[in-house]
């Protein structure tokens, strides 16, 4: 049994993670914010606090380090990619700074895997099919905030000694997805129109 925290507990992707986790035996601590996790998809074993990774960065440090998790998931995001060309700022400060602000605690609470759900947007407009080994190209801001995110962590790995693992998921969809986002899922979008 490993302890983990998972960032974005509440949402689509998230939710699914600490079930799963639960059901295989580890101790799990989510963190969600609520912006677009829904309190129906709290698993009824592991908690979830309430916390924004950018304004609460204190009390996120403080829960992290002392929960002392083996592996953490940073899987909260403000996974506007449309929109970060109006809101840089926004959407940067949700994504790149949320991120350093749960790996900085997960490093110095001795974390062994931080594990981290990036987006194939930062492959830019390369021909595809995309492979792993396809140069970062980011287009756009919410983009080049996955890269920076991305590239943060690939640094303080080798300065720090743990491993991670960089998700790039695309176009997902399945039970829990918001079905009401006129802009992103592509899937729910189609599902929508139907």
């Amino acid at each position: 049994m490993s302890r983990y925290v998972v960032t974005g507990s509440l949402g689509f992707i998230g939710s699914h993670l600490v079930d799963t986790l639960v059901s295989q035996g580890h101790e799990v601590m989510g963190i969600d914010n609520r912006s677009t996790g829904y309190s129906c998809n709290q698993n009824a074993i592991a908690p979830t606090i309430r916390l924004d990774l950018v304004k609460d960065k204190t009390e996120v440090a403080r829960v992290i380090t002392e929960f002392k998790p083996d592996v953490v998931i940073a899987n909260a995001s403000l996974a506007h990619e449309g929109l970060s060309q109006f809101c840089p700022i926004l959407v940067t400060e949700n994504n790149y700074n949320a991120t350093l602000n749960t790996l900085i605690p997960s490093i110095q609470a001795g974390v062994k895997r931080f594990v981290f759900v990036s987006s194939m947007s930062v492959y830019g407009d390369q021909q595809t099919p995309f492979h792993e080994d396809l140069p970062r190209k980011p287009m756009d801001i919410y983009a080049n905030a996955k890269t920076a995110s991305e590239r943060a962590i690939e640094i303080l790995s080798q300065v720090h000694d743990f491993d991670y693992t960089i998700i790039r998921p695309h176009n997902v969809y399945g039970p829990r997805q918001a079905l009401s986002d006129p802009y992103r899922n592509v899937v729910a979008i189609f599902v929508r129109r139907v």
